[in-house]
């Protein structure tokens, strides 16, 4: 097992609140993504990955697992820059230890959406193109009025699960333009064995209909999501 793949000690690969953590410990670029683990013996006892993503160029991503509060701690006061600004996706139930060791803003908690493909309905629309981003990853746009009124498509995708991000302009909401593309994104993934996840805030209610007429439903999985500096 390489130095990377130990942190599967401490990740569900099929559960959806370990997805995206999973994501960005194990499968990000290598080289745009530092993890660094702690050892108790021989037991991995947490890990703590910083990484570069295209959407915030000088705001690092951080994400982390860990089997105890002090081991938590530890990892984000060892391995984050004071007075560097970082962005977190951290399970809820490190928000407090988070808060201890950095402070945060712009806090947000999102609900994680998944879909029983028995319970999934489809939703089409005739100006629906397929039109996948440069490193294949599924996307789909509606074409009107000679422009991009509303895409899809997936924000990251892993062996055993993608998320999807939709985006609708503002005058061409509330006609099924957004819950088109979503469903078409979804059956792409589905076709691939792929389980598609849609996460939202918590209390973005027109995104959480969207997503529940296809199927969507929420069991009680979430994301909390940050911008912080360590103190």
């Amino acid at each position: 097992m390489s130095e990377r793949a130990a942190v599967t000690q401490l990740l569900d690969l099929t559960d959806p609140q370990d997805a995206l953590t999973a994501y960005y410990a194990l499968y990000y670029p290598s080289e745009q993504a530092a993890v660094h683990l702690m050892w108790k013996r021989d037991e991995l006892v947490g890990f703590l990955a910083i990484c570069q993503t295209p959407f915030a160029l000088f705001t690092p991503l951080v994400v982390l697992r860990s089997r105890s509060a002090d081991v938590t701690e530890k990892l984000l006061r060892t391995h984050l820059i004071p007075s560097r600004e970082y962005f977190f996706a951290l399970g809820e139930w490190d928000v407090e230890l988070l808060r201890m060791a950095c402070r945060t803003w712009e806090e947000e908690h999102e609900r994680i959406y998944t879909l029983d493909p028995a319970e999934f309905v489809p939703h089409h629309h005739w100006a629906l193109l397929r039109r996948d981003q440069e490193d294949g990853r599924v996307r789909f746009e509606i074409v009107l009025d000679g422009k991009v009124v509303s895409h899809a498509g997936t924000n990251w995708e892993s062996p055993y699960f993608g998320e999807i991000g939709v985006v609708t302009e503002e005058a061409y909401r509330r006609r099924g333009l957004g819950k088109a593309a979503v469903s078409a994104c979804t059956e792409a993934l589905l076709e691939r064995g792929i389980a598609p996840l849609y996460m939202t805030d918590e209390d973005n209610f027109p995104s959480q209909q969207l997503c529940e007429a296809l199927g969507y439903r929420f069991r009680g999985h979430r994301e909390f999501a940050c911008r912080g500096m360590r103190r």
